[in-house]
């Protein structure tokens, strides 16, 4: 193909471009259905950046075909002119012109071509209450009459505080409820749903008073808000506070909570220190939006939002993703919620800039992800307290293993010092006292008679003293531990402490091979204490005594009838049956009184 026929086929194209577009918004809309809506695409306006447009120059202005099928001219200061022909060719003259989202647009004025001069038929301001006379709908259903195969001109004029978007249909009132009849369902199911959330974690908040949820109460509460907004319910629900209703107050107010929320769930001071210093900045600039909002109306605080947006994207999810790479598991579902929620927004506002396709999935992308923002972080709330709990529990066994750790080695250092004192004792006091007794009584031999019994009396005085010192070693290491083992110790035991007692022994099972030689020695000095105990509570001539081995534990009972109240525990009792994971139990029986003692095993 030659460069010629390129130029002409190019050509042809953009003909025939410009030849459609044109037709697109200059063409008149044709009723002539009333079972249908009419849409009016490419519309043909005129954007008035300084407010100076009179009406009176309408009928000689340029008005330009809108680039796409929806006008949206994106967040401006300007006003906005439209222009439309329409002829009734139906069998009715009651019609409506229907413009979506009407809280967005802050003020609406239709006029209507009558005698060759524009006469005001309608004029709405989203800062003021709806009058008894409007229809009570969510979006704008403006009444008009045009007679049976006549046409008039209308000229639609608005001004918006957010996105200046104008989706305009010519409908009858009974296609306008039937087509909102979905949307209104869903829009029932979202805030029912977000008002149940809003209860159940406003009960949890009053129920342990952590203020995650009270912040998180907050920040669901102006989004949901954002939604009433959104979709022209709040002027209804909240008309005393009308001033509400614009998206800088509402969306200033809700990323200041969702600030807060961010600080207080993902605990970034210890967490996400760099985003923790940040906080501060980021209230500051949120509270800069309301602000400038509250005391500059317009379109300003809604440009702002949308520069803002990113830092405010940035910080929700850098301070979560650090806090996740920490080890704070919740962050994940953090992450998820918010990122459910911005992509509803992102959805939404690429509708509204006509980089979407208007339908019923885009329209209601912050429906789902609000609510899905909603369910995710109340799985997150739930989720840290999970992960709190787990954490104190995994604390609470780590305090215990280093008790327990201390506490042996502390009893092991304890016994290396008995072992060393009884050496010391047997190997020098206990071998000077037998050179000693020895002597004496080779002095004996060899003195007259009257010195004999005094020497005499000196040899018992050094028997008992070694005595007493053998009755000390067997306190500090007895010897049949290191011998005979566990159980011939245990007996040794009972029979030195109770040797002026009635013993009634029962069954003794063998035990030695169920304990390391460590666990065997606390085992000794806790009956050596419960011993030493039950005498001092005065018991009766008769003890009984039984060593019973089961599958995974071993008992040790005593049966007394103790004429005081039985001992107090002893904290060396208790220290080492914490460390031998064991329990003791006492037991009032009639007027005998039974002490069990449990110590676990592992084969």
């Amino acid at each position: 193909m030659t460069r010629g026929a390129y130029k002409v086929l190019f050509s042809t194209l953009i003909l025939l471009l410009s030849s459609s577009i044109h037709f697109s918004y200059a063409r008149q809309i044709i009723l002539k259905n009333r079972e249908k809506s009419y849409t009016l695409h490419y519309p043909a306006f005129l954007a008035d950046t300084k407010g100076e447009i009179k009406l009176q120059q309408l009928s000689t202005a340029k008005f330009e075909a809108s680039a796409y099928p929806t006008l949206s001219l994106g967040a401006t200061t300007a006003s906005v002119w439209i222009k439309t022909s329409i002829i009734n060719r139906s069998k009715t003259t009651g019609w409506h012109i229907q413009i979506d989202s009407p809280p967005v647009l802050q003020t609406v004025e239709v006029y209507q071509k009558k005698a060759g001069s524009l006469v005001k038929i309608f004029s709405s301001d989203a800062s003021k209450a709806k009058t008894t006379g409007d229809v009570r709908v969510n979006n704008l259903l403006i009444p008009i009459s045009i007679p049976i195969n006549t046409g008039t001109e209308y000229y639609i004029h608005a001004r918006s505080n957010n996105i200046l978007r104008l989706p305009i249909k010519i409908t009858t009132l009974q296609k306008a409820f039937e087509r909102g009849y979905l949307t209104d369902l869903i829009n029932g199911i979202v805030f029912g749903m977000l008002m149940a959330f809003a209860i159940y974690n406003l009960f949890v908040y009053l129920l342990i008073r952590e203020l995650p949820y009270l912040y998180y109460l907050g920040a669901i509460f102006f989004w949901s808000l954002n939604l009433f907004f959104y979709n022209g319910f709040l002027p209804d629900i909240l008309s005393s506070l009308i001033w509400l209703n614009s998206a800088g107050t509402i969306i200033g107010f809700a990323s200041l909570l969702s600030i807060f929320f961010t600080n207080s769930f993902l605990q970034t001071r210890q967490n996400s220190p760099v985003f923790n210093k940040l906080r501060g900045l980021m209230s500051a600039l949120s509270i800069g939006i309301i602000i400038i909002d509250v005391f500059w109306k317009g379109a300003y605080s809604f440009m702002l939002i949308q520069y803002l947006m990113y830092p405010y994207f940035m910080y929700w999810f850098g301070a979560g993703i650090i806090s996740f790479r920490k080890g704070y598991k919740p962050a994940i579902f953090f992450l998820v919620g918010f990122g459910c929620l911005m992509l509803g927004n992102a959805v939404y506002n690429l509708k509204d800039l006509n980089i979407l396709p208007d339908n019923l999935f885009t329209q209601t992308s912050m429906h789902w992800g609000t609510l899905l923002e909603a369910l995710v972080l109340s799985f997150a709330l739930a989720s840290r307290l999970n992960f709190y709990r787990k954490e104190k529990g995994q604390i609470q066994l780590k305090t215990i293993e280093e008790k327990r750790t201390f506490l042996k080695e502390l009893l092991q250092r304890q016994e290396l010092e008995k072992k060393r004192v009884a050496m010391e004792l047997h190997d020098n006091i206990g071998q000077q006292l037998i050179v000693i007794k020895n002597r004496s009584w080779r002095l004996q031999q060899l003195v007259e008679e009257p010195l004999k019994k005094q020497v005499s009396i000196v040899i018992d005085h050094i028997a008992a003293i070694m005595a007493e010192v053998r009755e000390i070693l067997h306190r500090l290491r007895p010897y049949q531990m290191d011998l005979m083992g566990l159980t011939q110790s245990i007996r040794g035991l009972i029979s030195d402490t109770f040797a002026d007692y009635d013993v009634r022994q029962g069954n003794i099972d063998e035990i030695n091979e169920c304990f390391n030689p460590a666990e065997s020695i606390h085992i000794f000095r806790i009956l050596q204490l419960l011993s030493a105990g039950i005498l001092l509570s005065a018991p009766a001539n008769e003890i009984g005594y039984t060593v019973t081995k089961f599958a995974s534990s071993v008992d040790f009972q005593f049966d007394i009838q103790a004429a005081q109240q039985p001992f107090n525990m002893l904290p060396d009792i208790n220290n080492r049956l914490e460390l031998l994971k064991g329990t003791i139990s006492i037991k009032n029986i009639g007027e005998s009184t039974q002490i069990t003692i449990n110590i676990p095993f592992y084969s």
